[in-house]
């Protein structure tokens, strides 16, 4: 995933940058991760921190396990990393040289619609 590391603060706008960039040279990568933030935001934005790490583990009793991580410092679930990355190759099949903002409004929606936003 590019030089984006887990358990690091990084704006949202340069995950998207170095996952979508990763996308557009690898293709589609389905890697083990979230995104995880502790500003209680439902919308994404450009300046949202995010941390990425594991994906959350279900127990047998269908109950979410965090990483330790993301427990220690008490952040919340924002997006998973599967359908971040869905997302950003969706806005990126519509748009070749997609913004930013491009990618915003596509997460955005979908978070919104369950659904790929047509551009």
């Amino acid at each position: 995933m590019g030089n984006i590391e887990f358990r690091k603060p990084y704006d949202l706008s340069q995950i998207i940058y170095v996952i979508s960039k990763d996308i557009e040279k690898n293709g589609y990568k389905n890697t083990n991760f979230s995104l995880y933030t502790n500003e209680d935001k439902e919308m994404a934005s450009s300046d949202l921190i995010c941390y990425l790490d594991l994906n959350p583990t279900i127990t047998d009793d269908d109950e979410e396990v965090y990483p330790d991580f993301i427990i220690n410092e008490s952040l919340e679930f924002f997006y998973d990393g599967q359908q971040f990355e869905d997302v950003l190759m969706n806005v990126l099949h519509q748009k070749k040289q997609a913004s930013i903002d491009d990618f915003i409004l596509g997460l955005n929606y979908y978070m919104e619609h369950d659904t790929f936003m047509g551009f």
